[in-house]
């Protein structure tokens, strides 16, 4: 069980280090999908697209590696809470929006909302079996 939540958790950690790497390649992109959710001021879209990706590559890297496991979680979901908010809102507010998850090259390929919130939410399972497992091998290590 402890392997397979390190899997779990390596995969998530694999896909946040692509999802920032995608981002980094086309960051003005990242901006525009961020303002297309008509939520935040520019100028906070501006920041938030220059460091979540090197946000996303820190926790990504922490989750592949195996360090700094507990940062890294609280991080991996925090940012896919907001990703699924984001996804959520817009979805009910019925905007057509490029998601941005996974830079410009991906938006032909998602239309809609449901693959997305779905991939965020079997994201955040991932990081609860990683962090349930975690729990697991301790408790027997204890008794």
């Amino acid at each position: 069980m402890r392997r397979v939540g390190i899997v779990a958790e390596i995969l998530v950690g694999l896909a946040f280090l692509w999802a920032g790497y995608l981002k980094l390649l086309d960051p003005n992109a990242f901006l525009s999908a961020i303002l297309t959710y008509d939520v935040f001021s520019y100028e906070l879209s501006a920041v938030a697209s220059l460091w979540v990706p090197y946000l996303e590559l820190c926790v990504g890297a922490c989750l592949v590696f195996r360090v700094l496991k507990r940062g890294a979680r609280f991080w991996a979901v925090g940012l896919l809470l907001v990703f699924i908010v984001l996804l959520a809102q817009a979805a009910v507010r019925g905007l057509d929006v490029d998601c941005g998850c996974f830079g410009s090259s991906v938006s032909s390929a998602e239309s809609g909302f449901v693959w997305p919130i779905t991939r965020d939410l079997l994201m955040l399972m991932g990081i609860a079996f990683g962090m349930l497992s975690d729990g697991l091998a301790r408790k027997k290590k204890v008794t």
